[in-house]
């Protein structure tokens, strides 16, 4: 045979009921299609082809399950299925070209390769320190719902195993069916909640927790209650060495890997990349793992998870790990392994039948067993129905661990395709179904957004100011101090400050939302990153000593739901005003660049949830030269533009707060059109509070009071204009009176609406002092507004 012809040769059949593949493989030249030699006659390509099929159909169909608000796991389990024997695999005549069981082995051991690598980077991002801090509420929930499953199950599998053979093997029947039903994977629980972006709301912190105990409670069953009934049933001593081995196992993972893999990270250069050569090392450490479960009898993939849980989670070493390891192990090779899964799923008329019916009454137990497990106790601590609905669903869920425990047992012989295809089946329709409903029926915001609104405008009786202040960086500091100070924090008006120091959820299963403790300096491993920040709050605070009370919290969560973190605290701390740093910053030569576009989307959510008033702060600090007030002695120049509106007066109260300080002065631009101001009368309450400002304030010169007779928007950007240079802070609001000339053709060419038309002209480059944009959560004043 000519070398340069050689092809794959492969044949597959069975023997004594066992599948059986013979297969040639010779590294050769291809011919390619011109001389006749189809690539599907080589494995590599198959492969290859069975690979980039899999992730395209599973893209495809995950982009049609959007609208049902389906996670990825599910619609890549659907996409096997739709591929497998039950679909396309019975309609279409070159399924087995496509997918031959030679090609398919292969491709099943580079998606468990694959596996090892995703679970160790989902071990990675829990932190084991989390479970001794569960609360009462969450250690009763994950018990109950994790044993009230197996209880279930067991009762309903005991009844209809007398009436029906359930499985081949009825140990492995047991196991597979009762035992998994109690299973609600952390894992699985956490991937969930960031698709839905619940990560850090309430139900989501709390079903976290509960899924916690359940995965522990799971585990200790696994090792105690099998090993244990093992060595009752073969009344050997043999089943309790090989506990005792594992454990031993996984107890050199922890003295003497982990210290190991911790070293090799903190010789890597601090905030640099990690080196090719410290990471390859790593990955050589994995794989030893992996191989080294396979001698104490332990699945690859738990061994490689347990190691991950032992190392340190977030940054350095959990976020390096975690977006390194995403790529190759999570997004091309898990959706395989699922994918393959969905493949041996047994087609519909199969499913038919008494035993198929028996079965899935028993199936289904666990599932109502997890769910009236959940809700009980959730009602007992008073926890609202929807929402102990929402937690009894989320703890429902199934994923990809329960997955991999199927196919496991399937492929052991432990349950047969029937139960395999069940489970499958029901896992897809009852987690899809919970997708839906817990999307429509929770929203984190409902508990905020029924709250009663609060602005500084509605409390200036209260001389007590409670400000709510976001950081996400050092920069954000001195500007956001600079705005405290010049807020006049005095023993007769004090100032509670509540400072939020906002942090990306990074290589972390988890979102955190935490007080530190300042004068003890008590800073959790997860939090230590936040004291260089508070450490200057702290000086800040001696600094205006019985004048401003200062609380530091550290919130780590997805930018998708970091709003929710703010508009909760805010509501919590009873907060007047959220103020926010703006997304963009400005060089010391006045060049401006995005700092962190996720920013303004996170902005754009405070401004439509929050509670409470909400400032956006477009620093300038460094292109004025002008940084902190409490070290200079000059006037601190302020300016408040005045168009009308909630907004404004929102702005103008805060302006007058401003006002009181020493060293500020405020000049009052109340910009209008002539043609405007004869629609209204002398009643009108904006014109009754500018006589206000002009004649009560006239004998202190540090208010002035203006007024500014404009046309239409061109006017008012030619006013805007003349501003430059005098001031160091100009206040706007946000929305305006709708039929305001002054903003005409303004608003047609607004970039940034979350600033509104001043806020985004002012937000330009031609300006070189900073802008605070003031939004008074919409009460009912009978105007209508404008973005």
């Amino acid at each position: 045979m000519d070398n340069e012809n050689l092809v794959d040769l492969s044949s597959s059949g069975s023997i004594a009921n066992e599948s059986v593949v013979c297969q040639y493989i010779e590294n050769h030249k291809s011919s390619g299609i011109w001389h006749g030699d189809s690539p599907f006659h080589h494995t590599k390509s198959v492969i290859a082809f069975e690979i980039i099929i899999v992730y395209v159909v599973g893209r495809l169909v995950h982009f049609m399950l959007r609208p049902l608000h389906q996670t990825t796991v599910i619609a890549q389990i659907m996409a096997g299925i739709i591929m497998g024997p039950s679909f396309l695999g019975k309609i279409n005549p070159h399924f087995e070209d496509l997918f031959p069981a030679a090609s398919r082995m292969t491709l099943r051991t580079f998606a468990e390769f694959g596996m090892i690598i995703h679970f160790f980077r989902l071990g990675v991002e829990i932190n084991p320190k989390q479970l001794f801090k569960i609360g009462k509420e969450s250690l009763i929930i994950g018990l109950t719902s994790h044993l009230s499953a197996i209880v279930v199950s067991t009762i309903v599998f005991t009844f209809v195993s007398t009436w029906t053979r359930i499985g081949t093997d009825q140990g492995g029947a047991f196991y597979s069916i009762v035992i998994t039903s109690g299973l609600t994977s952390f894992v699985v629980v956490s991937g969930f909640l960031n698709e839905m972006n619940i990560l850090n709301s309430e139900i989501g912190r709390l079903a976290l927790s509960s899924a916690m105990v359940s995965d522990a409670c799971m585990w200790i069953m696994y090792f105690f209650f099998i090993y244990g009934g093992k060595a009752l049933q073969q009344l050997s001593f043999v089943p309790i060495v090989e506990l005792i081995f594992s454990m031993s196992y996984l107890s050199i993972l922890f003295i003497v890997l982990r210290p190991l893999v911790i070293w090799i990270s903190n010789r890597n250069p601090k905030g640099k990349p990690m080196t090719e050569g410290y990471f390859v090392s790593l990955m050589f450490i994995l794989l030893f793992v992996g191989l080294s479960a396979q001698f104490v009898g332990q699945p690859a993939f738990f061994a490689t998870f347990i190691f991950g849980v032992i190392l340190p989670d977030g940054p350095p070493l959990g976020s390096v790990l975690s977006e390194k390891l995403d790529i190759i192990g999570s997004t091309l090779l898990v959706p395989a392994y699922i994918t393959i899964s969905g493949l041996n799923t047994g087609s519909v008329p199969i499913l038919a039948g008494s035993r198929s019916a028996g079965i899935e009454m028993a199936i289904l137990a666990g599932y109502i067993g997890k769910f009236v497990g959940t809700i009980i106790p959730s009602i007992h601590f008073q926890i609202q129905l929807w929402d102990s609905i929402t937690l009894a669903l989320i703890m429902s869920c199934r994923g990809i661990l329960d997955l991999i425990i199927y196919y496991l047992l399937y492929n052991a012989k432990a349950t047969d395709e029937l139960i395999f295809s069940l489970q499958v089946y029901t896992m897809v329709l009852i987690t899809g179904f919970t997708n839906m409903v817990v999307y429509h029926i929770y929203d984190p915001s409902r508990r905020y957004k029924s709250y009663i609104r609060r602005s500084i405008r509605d409390s200036q009786h209260d001389t007590n100011l409670k400000v709510l202040v976001c950081v996400h960086t050092e920069e954000n500091v001195y500007p956001i101090i600079n705005l405290l100070q010049v807020s006049n924090p005095t023993k007769a008006t004090p100032i509670s400050v509540f400072v939020l120091h906002l942090m990306e959820l990074s290589g972390r299963a988890t979102s955190i939302l935490t007080k530190n403790n300042i004068a003890n300096r008590s800073f959790d491993d997860e939090t230590d990153s936040s004291q260089p920040i508070s450490n200057v709050f702290d000086q800040f605070e001696q600094h205006n000593k019985g004048c401003i009370t200062l609380q530091f919290f550290t919130a780590i969560t997805p930018y998708s739901s970091m709003h929710d973190d703010i508009c909760y605290m805010a509501m919590d701390t009873k907060s007047n005003i959220i103020i926010v740093p703006f997304h963009m910053q400005w060089t010391i030569d006045g060049k401006a660049h995005i700092f962190n576009a996720s920013l303004r989307t996170l902005n754009q959510n405070v401004l439509k949830n929050a509670p409470c008033s909400v400032g956006v702060l477009i620093d300038r600090c460094q292109t004025s030269g002008k940084l902190l007030v409490i070290h200079d002695t000059s006037y601190y120049e302020v300016a408040m533009i005045f168009l009308g509106g909630a907004d404004d007066q929102e702005g103008l109260a805060y302006s007058l707060r401003i006002a009181q300080h020493p060293s500020v002065k405020l000049t009052v631009f109340w910009v209008r059109a002539e043609t405007h101001t004869k629609q209204y009368n002398m009643k009108n309450p904006y014109i009754d509070l500018m006589k206000h400002i002009r004649y009560s304030n006239k004998h202190n010169e540090q208010v002035k009071c203006k007024e500014e007779i404009v046309e239409d928007g061109l006017g008012t950007t030619q006013f805007i204009r003349t501003m430059e240079g005098y001031f160091n802070l100009v206040i706007v609001g946000r929305h305006h009176l709708a039929d305001s000339p002054c903003i005409l053709g303004l608003t047609e060419w607004c970039e940034l609406p979350e600033l509104g038309p001043l806020g985004n002209l002012l937000a330009s480059t031609d300006f070189t002092f900073s802008v605070l944009v003031v939004q008074q959560q919409q009460f009912n004043t009978g105007f209508k507004y404008v973005s």
